[in-house]
């Protein structure tokens, strides 16, 4: 629909589905530059007066903040990079092989996509447990990237089956080898979806508090998300304005991953939807 078409009861719609879903983060970051007594106080008051930054400050001199924001990163990135290095040559193979039972196996890798996290903790943690492997960062890579894998080969094979095959026979016509068609060809043009397969799972990485928290019980291995949480059972109470900080500055680097990223992860998501 032309924008000059719309009528003003959509845009009103679309202002209130804004406004609705802001509503949270606007009152966080209020929360946020309040004074903790000023947070607290009945009837609660919009404005703070005065606005402070004094609660993101400590946040960032918090004596765990570097350690658990470099984990966050290692985390998402070394999953994201381990799922993609599995995922794109499966998602490959999966659009331009066929072999018998390619559908049935397709579906199996779909299903366990499916299978609850939390079903999987317990007997994960006892293997983990008995190997000495609780709060290593190679294992928590690899577990978080098993959860991304699945996905990412679904959404691979469709975006390699929405390019034309003429444009890999076009390569072997000219003595190219698959190897060399894949990397000069299909990657470049599949890039798009590349990167938002890649921004989602560092958002669902990023994210994750279950996985971390049980498999990695150490401070020094845990990260932001795990932080955040602890705060609401420190023994001395919730500081509902720290509390709020913490939050947004946990969310500012998927935030600005999002906002950099946001050409390509849209072009990504609509790159597998027509073939041909």
């Amino acid at each position: 629909m032309n924008r000059s078409h719309r009528s003003p009861l959509t845009w009103l719609s679309a202002g209130i589905v804004v406004l609705v879903m802001s509503a949270p983060i606007l009152w966080a970051v209020i929360t946020s530059l309040k004074q903790e007594t000023l947070a607290i106080s009945f009837p609660p008051t919009f404005w703070p007066s005065p606005a402070t930054f004094e609660n993101f400050a400590s946040v960032l001199r918090s004596e765990t903040f570097a350690s658990d924001l470099w984990n966050s990163v290692i985390y998402s990135l070394g999953a994201v990079a381990l799922a993609l290095v599995v995922g794109v040559p499966a998602g490959y193979a999966a659009a331009r092989f066929e072999f018998a039972g390619k559908r049935a196996l397709m579906l199996t890798i779909l299903a366990t996509s499916m299978v609850p996290g939390v079903a999987l903790l317990v007997p994960t943690y006892i293997l983990l447990d008995g190997l000495g492997l609780l709060n290593n960062h190679i294992v928590l890579v690899v577990i978080l990237a098993a959860r991304l894998v699945p996905q990412t080969i679904w959404f691979i094979e469709n975006f390699v089956s929405a390019l034309p095959i003429e444009v890999e026979e076009a390569g072997f016509i000219d003595g190219a080898s698959r190897l060399e068609v894949v990397w000069k060809l299909v990657l470049p043009l599949i890039k798009p979806g590349i990167a938002a397969v890649a921004v989602m799972g560092v958002i669902t990485t990023w994210n994750d508090y279950v996985t971390v928290a049980v498999f990695a019980p150490d401070v020094a291995a845990r990260t932001l998300q795990v932080a955040l949480v602890n705060q609401a059972f420190d023994s001395i109470g919730i500081s509902w304005s720290y509390f709020m900080a913490f939050a947004i500055v946990a969310s500012i680097p998927v935030v600005l991953l999002f906002m950099v990223a946001q050409r390509w992860f849209v072009a990504g998501l609509t790159a597998g939807t027509v073939k041909g």
